[in-house]
């Protein structure tokens, strides 16, 4: 059975063997050799809708809007249905390193069952987005507007779903590598529709702006889900061997999909909820900010849009480390190496730290050099600069706190960290955001201020947590 170059022990090595304790240079090599891949996918994941925006306001910046409240409708579901699958990860991860394959494809094929299904409702959901903006009280054109773009990302939503889980699954088993290279692609081809369907190139339809950059990116996610799908279906016959159980087997696949997994899915929902909740509860509170920032006036909303899709970008750098240090921290606890599942968590904790601080840099010194990039409207690139000026004070704590989550996550310690996260969120984030904005008159950048003040405080607790966690080896789960 190949490795990534880790410890893996097997099973029979946990009784015998007590776990020497690695190096920070070897870890933290280790680390990087995990986390680059991921790093690149989940950043060229987000990179898929950065290109999006950037093109929308090269020819339309006020269509940002629509954009920004089109995706602000799936965002909720989303996060809720990605916090549902990280027990496919957290599992999957376990289960490599104890050398029980099997487990680890099966923690796939169950989680995949879960990621149509929500794919599906949550999707069916998006298909309301006009409805859903005129009760919220939007005028008629932006939400006939805003809901055309919420109709395309919904129907994508099981295919971007599948995807997810599916590149949880070979992050979580040392093959991270495959995620990146389909997301190079996705991107080439995203960049390409949106040149057709964005900016109307070759005449083959009318320009369509934010509307045709969504069914650009929906086509790209039913891509992306086709290809990985077949990458792991077809694993066995390209490799000889099948120690994660994926030949197909269509009455036993029916049947577990049938019961989603019975008690096994229980198991894996047990552990996603607590995600789910938090990601939820996050996603809630992020979208009322953006109805908050949508009272300050159309140029206000799409450059709120625009920062916060900056320190999205940034920040997926972070959750790619967060996976990574999850799926270390992981494999350690089935391995039963304490020592290392601690230090894992921690190299993995700084390496994040370190990344954060040049886009810092960056955004604080040139925020309106940056700002030019995404917009030509000087009255709203002269609004993002502020807003970027703000972003270069949270991206840091935003990172520690995610990366710290993840090394949580990889010890099975979920609920905990989903009070500590949402509660930070809701009784630190969302209060000091409206002082920043309306006591201070800092606007919608404030909100983006109190987001930050809210990671810190989250980030501090977390870190304690993992500290205490740590200590002792947690049972696999």
């Amino acid at each position: 059975m190949p490795t990534s170059g880790e410890n893996v022990a097997t099973a029979e090595d946990h009784s015998l063997a007590v776990p020497a304790l690695d190096s920070i240079k070897t870890h933290l090599k280790r680390t990087v050799q995990l986390a680059t891949p991921v790093v690149f996918s989940r950043f060229l994941m987000v990179a898929i809708f950065t290109a999006d925006t950037i093109m929308v306001g090269q020819v339309d910046g006020p269509a940002l809007a629509y954009l920004g409240l089109g995706l602000s409708i799936q965002s909720i579901f989303f996060l809720v249905s990605i916090g549902m699958l990280q027990g496919t990860m957290i599992i999957s991860s376990q289960a490599y390193g104890a050398a029980d394959y099997e487990d680890a494809g099966k923690a796939w094929r169950v989680g995949s069952y879960h990621a149509i299904a929500l794919g599906l409702s949550f999707g069916w959901i998006c298909l309301l987005g006009e409805e859903i903006l005129l009760v919220l009280g939007f005028d008629a054109e932006m939400s006939a507007k805003a809901g055309a773009v919420s109709i395309a990302f919904g129907l994508s939503m099981p295919a971007m779903l599948f995807y997810i889980c599916a590149s949880y699954f070979l992050e979580a088993v040392q093959r991270p590598s495959v995620g990146m290279v389909i997301m190079i692609g996705a991107n080439v081809v995203n960049i390409l529709l949106n040149l057709i369907f964005v900016w109307g190139w070759g005449g083959l339809v009318d320009p369509m702006s934010a509307l045709g950059a969504a069914i650009g990116t929906s086509i790209v996610r039913w891509g992306t889900c086709f290809i990985i799908g077949a990458y792991i279906l077809t694993m066995p016959w390209r490799t000889g061997e099948d120690p994660f159980g994926l030949k197909i087997n269509l009455a036993k696949w029916w049947e577990e999909a049938r019961t989603m997994g019975g008690d096994y899915g229980k198991r894996l929902r047990g552990l996603g909820t607590s995600m789910a909740v938090m990601l939820g509860m996050e996603g809630l509170c992020t979208q009322i900010i953006v109805l908050i920032a949508a009272s300050f006036g159309t140029e206000q909303l799409a450059a709120y849009q625009v920062a916060t899709s900056l320190l999205f970008l940034i920040v997926m750098i972070a959750i790619g480390c967060m996976a990574a240090t999850s799926v270390r921290v992981g494999n350690a606890v089935g391995r039963e190496d304490q020592p290392n599942m601690r230090r894992a968590g921690f190299v993995g904790i700084g390496l994040t730290a370190c990344l954060m601080i040049p886009a810092a840099i960056l955004l604080a010194f040139f925020p309106d050099e940056v700002a030019s990039i995404y917009v030509k409207d000087v009255a709203i690139t002269s609004l993002v600069a502020v807003a970027f000026g703000i972003v270069a004070l949270v991206v840091v704590a935003d990172g520690i706190a995610a990366c710290t989550v993840g090394a949580l996550r990889g010890t099975g310690d979920v609920w905990p960290v989903m009070y500590i996260a949402t509660g930070s969120l809701w009784v630190v984030g969302l209060p000091s955001g409206l002082a920043y904005a309306y006591l201070f008159e800092m606007g919608p950048p404030g909100l983006i201020a109190g987001l930050g003040t809210a990671y810190f405080v989250s980030g501090c607790i977390l870190l304690e947590r993992f500290t205490r966690v740590s200590r002792k080896l947690p049972e696999r789960v």
